[in-house]
């Protein structure tokens, strides 16, 4: 009985690492509506980025939510900042760690939200929940590159739209060491004397939109109206697997 458990339990991660290693090097993006979610799982093992459209903003970490909070206002997003100040005199880059993300979609409810919400529109079985994770990171202003170690991870603006830029792994080459937090349409050749080859997209995406990327493509997000709030989540779905490469991802933004 033992070994017949281990055997299952191996085969069963030879399938995760299989799944996770498998990458899509072609630029194509699928689109569906709000009364098509649940086609979701079927299209997300496609691993092609896709856009779902109209799906409606919850309504919270809004300006306006956030504002009214008063317990919130007093969020430390930076070593001299806070949420309330941001909010007053927002720009577009701001000092907020991994860690503080994450302690502020628990605060603003965007965790519970997520999960209850999204994170069953995600399995065409609800077992599978049991083996996977699902993490919610609130995020204000613009975001340099990332890149996705989650088997889905979902851009998700809330106030202000967004321009997202979209990379395939295959791009990795191209990139300059130290890539990490910048954005590659600012890339030249003193940076990598591959700058002329490198491929991207970037997809407006506004508020009420969602944006769900595969694993191993790079992203990065700039804000449209750089005068005003922006406020965007960003939900990661992990597997056994990717959570360890997920965890050592968000490590170097602690």
């Amino acid at each position: 009985m033992v070994l017949e458990l281990i055997f299952i339990v191996a085969v069963l991660f030879a399938v995760f690492i299989l799944f996770y290693r498998q990458a899509i090097e072609q630029y194509n993006i699928l689109q569906i509506e709000s009364n098509q979610v649940e086609e979701l799982p079927k299209l997300l093992s496609e691993r092609t980025p896709l856009v779902l459209h109209d799906i409606g903003q919850p309504k919270l970490f809004t300006p306006e939510t956030l504002k009214a909070n008063a317990r919130l206002q007093q969020f430390p997003i930076g070593a001299k900042q806070t949420l309330g100040q941001y909010l007053q005199h927002p720009t577009p880059q701001v000092s907020l760690t991994k860690k503080a993300s994450l302690l502020l979609a628990k605060e603003s409810g965007l965790a519970t939200w997520g999960e209850h919400t999204w994170f069953p529109k995600l399995f065409q079985y609800p077992f599978l929940q049991h083996i996977h994770t699902f993490t919610t990171e609130a995020i204000l202003g613009e975001q340099g590159l990332r890149k996705t170690t989650g088997i889905v991870t979902i851009l998700y603006p809330t106030s202000g739209a967004l321009e997202v830029t979209l990379m395939t792994e295959h791009q990795e080459k191209c990139l300059p060491p130290q890539w990490r937090g910048r954005f590659p349409e600012v890339f030249t050749i003193q940076d990598t004397p591959l700058a002329g080859e490198l491929k991207y997209i970037t997809i407006k995406l506004r508020p009420g939109n969602m944006l769900c990327v595969p694993t191993h493509w790079y992203t990065s997000v700039r804000v449209v109206e750089k005068d005003k709030p922006a406020c965007w989540t960003k939900y990661t779905l992990d597997n056994p697997i990717s959570w360890v490469a997920s965890t050592m991802e968000g490590s170097l933004d602690a």
